[in-house]
């Protein structure tokens, strides 16, 4: 899997942020079961003719090409925390399934969106977590309504599926079905 960012030394010593544009791992989480990925990231901001069926590109650059009236089937959307989510809402059903941007793990952003989207506007398809996503996250990202998972390059599938079976009741309500 790629990272969205590495960070890596020049030949002055001063570290530099390097940004991938293409994430698609081998595996992925979805249903709380190990799967072979299905979708591929396409983060940059005009992916171009890159753009197709079983891929996901950045919701800003989603919402123009349905403004033009380019044909979007099959094509999900990229948002982060900071991106407002309510011009996407008329088209819910056109989506096949949207990735999540967690960028630091004490970003929690998308935990909302994730709510307003399961819980306010019953988005019934996919919603993808990458980023910065570990294990110690994944069960309260599903108590949300995230059910799928890119996860940070050094988490190990198998067991980060152990996140789910932590706990066998909760104190809190939750009415999110996932």
């Amino acid at each position: 899997m790629t990272d969205e960012t590495k960070t890596g030394k020049d030949g002055t010593g001063v570290a530099k942020q390097r940004t991938e544009t293409v994430i698609r791992p081998e595996s992925m989480i979805l249903d709380k079961a190990i799967v072979a990925s299905f979708t591929t990231l396409l983060l940059e901001p005009d992916p171009g003719a890159a753009a197709g069926p079983g891929t996901c590109i950045p919701l800003v650059g989603w919402l123009e090409r349905r403004d033009a009236g380019l044909d979007l089937r099959g094509i999900g959307v990229i948002a982060n925390g900071a991106d407002d989510l309510a011009g996407l809402e008329a088209h819910l059903m056109d989506v096949p399934v949207i990735a999540l941007q967690f960028p630091v793990f004490s970003d929690g952003r998308a935990y909302s969106h994730t709510y307003r989207l399961r819980k306010t506007w019953r988005y019934p398809g996919p919603i993808i977590a990458f980023g910065d996503v570990l294990r110690d996250q994944l069960l309260y990202m599903s108590r949300v309504g995230i059910n799928g998972f890119y996860m940070r390059a050094d988490q190990k599938l198998e067991e980060s599926l152990a996140a789910f079976r932590l706990y066998s009741a909760y104190y809190q309500y939750n009415d999110v079905a996932r």
